[in-house]
């Protein structure tokens, strides 16, 4: 039988005293997922706890300490690219999109193919990378500029805190140092990119090489911007450009004569 619609308002009204006592319960399936990635944020926290212990531990014993450019043997081990994505989660406010495990390690062995073990090398804003390289092979000279902190305890004395909006502040050692400079500017406008020139002007050697990993979205501003030695003129590589959750069209180009032939 059908109930008047003024009677079933009513009815509604009448057990308004009772909403208290009997909340709205969550879908199974969303309760699900809830707690899933509650349970997955609390493993996450206690990997992080448990890197940051190892990494003190490891300056305490003189492991990384120095921040020399010697032998690498006293260097902190690397990460897995397995155990870095279960301890770092994506900050998406930061634009932080990690590179899937094929592609980071394919472009990890095409990195080292150009460099020696005394090459200066530096991935800015791009920890997935610098991991994945540094797992494959570590070299002293290889460094992170990053905003993002947590990254410090990977290797403390590898790491430079870095500002995009202050892209001048950083150790002045570093002017004129880099050999190899892999950089991802989190964020896809004119005004990132120019930011992230300015540093670029001052890191890197003359004769050195730029890789840069964007979405072929701000390609025409990289044509405007990045036109003198040793930024430009950029060259579309071969390399096909893999996230695990970023639907944007991304791609890399090179710097240097023969780039369009990396990754082929």
């Amino acid at each position: 039988m059908d109930i008047p619609a003024h009677r079933a308002r009513s009815s509604s009204v009448s057990s308004g005293s009772n909403i208290s006592e009997s909340p709205p319960q969550l879908d199974a399936s969303v309760l699900a997922l809830l707690n899933d990635f509650i349970a997955n944020k609390a493993k996450e926290e206690a990997r992080f706890k448990a890197l940051e212990a190892e990494s003190a531990a490891a300056q305490l014993a003189g492991i990384d300490f120095d921040g020399g450019d010697g032998e690498p043997d006293d260097l902190k081990p690397m990460v897995s690219l397995q155990e870095y994505k279960n301890t770092f989660g994506e900050d998406w406010q930061l634009s932080q999109f990690w590179y899937s495990d094929a592609f980071a390690n394919r472009m990890s062995e095409l990195l080292h193919s150009m460099c020696t073990a005394e090459t200066k090398i530096a991935f800015m804003c791009s920890p997935t990378a610098f991991v994945a390289f540094q797992h494959m092979k570590q070299l002293r000279g290889a460094y992170l500029f990053e905003f993002d902190r947590r990254f410090g305890i990977l290797a403390p004395k590898q790491y430079v805190p870095y500002d995009l909006d202050s892209p001048d502040d950083f150790p002045p050692r570093f002017k004129g140092y880099f050999d190899v400079v892999v950089a991802d500017p989190p964020f896809l406008n004119e005004v990132t990119n120019v930011k992230l020139i300015s540093t670029l002007k001052q890191v890197m050697q003359k004769d050195a090489k730029l890789l840069l990993l964007t979405s072929t979205s701000v390609e025409d501003v990289l044509e405007k911007l990045y036109t003198e030695r040793p930024l430009g003129p950029l060259k579309r590589t071969s390399m096909v450009v893999e996230h695990g959750q970023l639907a944007n069209d991304f791609a890399s180009w090179g710097s240097w004569a023969g780039a369009d032939k990396f990754g082929a």
